[in-house]
């Protein structure tokens, strides 16, 4: 009993060696492989200009030379034939020489403000005056906050006053789109705005409860103040925050 019990251990510690050495060998020939597999090389295209949104993909496929690089630095949905193109719009700008992707182009349904939504985003139509809305000052991609005054609708005299939204995006004003964005009031103002679904609702809460404007984000390194509501009292103590 005591010889088949040392056999027995024997057979069951060479049975776990040899799955030892296989597992290396798997691993160091995966490895490998996936050295290799990175320094392969893959063709890519960049274009030999610059060209703006809207820009047909046949026209930027007429304009693109090509580059070989190791696979491991090609960007993700590379664009590896210009007959990728066929078909597409381009949503986004591209510069001469950057390597051009499939996420920068879109079908023609998806052209303009759909193409720049995704995910929970959603796009509002904000209404409002001139003033609430920059109106001549807003461009497409400027980033903004909403302010907004709201009474507390069990006390009338109970006004606050704070930053309810931060940061966000301008998808279209009235000087964008070439024309007057239609809106209940003929002689109102109106913009849109990239917002998240949860966002929508408390900027609805604040157009519908309370007065409100869009103050303009800076364009180089933006920062925020700490969360603060104002009042009466506080907006008469003054000193900064």
């Amino acid at each position: 009993m005591t010889i088949d019990y040392r056999i027995r251990n024997i057979v069951i510690a060479a049975a776990l060696a040899a799955a030892a050495v296989l597992l290396t060998v798997i691993y160091v020939t995966s490895a490998r492989n996936d050295v290799a597999t990175g320094k392969e090389s893959v063709t890519v295209y960049v274009p030999s200009k610059d060209f703006a949104v809207g820009t047909p993909g046949t026209t930027i496929a007429g304009n693109l030379d090509k580059q070989m690089i190791a696979r491991k630095y090609a960007a993700p949905e590379a664009v590896t034939s210009p007959a990728q193109l066929k078909g597409l719009y381009l949503t986004q700008p591209v510069y001469t020489g950057e390597q051009l992707t499939l996420n920068r182009f879109a079908l023609p349904k998806e052209q303009g403000i759909r193409a720049e939504i995704k995910s929970n985003e959603r796009a509002l139509q904000v209404p409002g005056t001139a003033d609430q809305l920059l109106a001549g000052t807003l461009v497409i991609g400027d980033r903004v906050d909403v302010v907004a005054n709201l009474k507390d609708p069990k006390d009338n005299t109970d006004v606050k006053s704070s930053v309810v939204l931060r940061n966000l995006r301008v998808l279209q004003t009235e000087d964008d789109a070439g024309t007057k964005l239609q809106t209940a009031d003929d002689n109102g103002h109106a913009v849109v705005l990239a917002v998240t679904d949860e966002q929508a609702q408390r900027l609805y809460y604040v157009m519908k409860n309370g007065d409100w404007t869009l103050q303009l984000r800076p364009v180089k390194k933006p920062t925020d103040s700490s969360r603060s509501v104002d009042t009466f009292t506080t907006v008469l103590a003054g000193g900064s925050k």
